[in-house]
């Protein structure tokens, strides 16, 4: 029978995938790469569009990089706070059974091994 195959990717290889692209496209777009060479390379301004609704806004890098953390921060709170939850171990019935187990194991072959030592002796 056919395994199944799963697609899904751990939030950890998103999350590293995300980070590079965000790294790459801040290499490749640096304020430096985007100002004029010189006087004589600046554009010539132009008029505002028609339209109403298109708006030309120059945004500060600081201001842009705050913005986008704060809406990162606020989009990636829950899962934070889920993967905080699942690192909290709580001591469940299993773990205290299992502990009483490995107790009684210990107890088990010390006794055995006392027993055989009394044959022999």
């Amino acid at each position: 029978m056919a395994e199944k195959v799963s697609w899904r990717k751990p939030l950890s290889a998103l999350w590293v995938r995300g980070i590079f692209l965000i790294l790459t496209i801040g290499m490749f777009t640096t304020p430096a790469a985007l100002a004029p060479a010189g006087p004589e390379a600046a554009p010539a301004p132009t008029a505002p569009a028609a339209s109403p609704e298109a708006k030309v806004v120059n945004v500060d890098r600081q201001v842009l990089d705050e913005v986008v953390n704060k809406a990162l921060a606020r989009q990636l709170a829950p899962i934070t706070e889920m993967l905080t939850e699942m690192t909290i171990h709580k001591t469940t019935l299993p773990d205290i059974l299992g502990g009483i187990g490995y107790i009684l194991g210990i107890f088990g072959l010390w006794a055995y091994f006392l027993s055989k030592r009394k044959k022999i002796s």
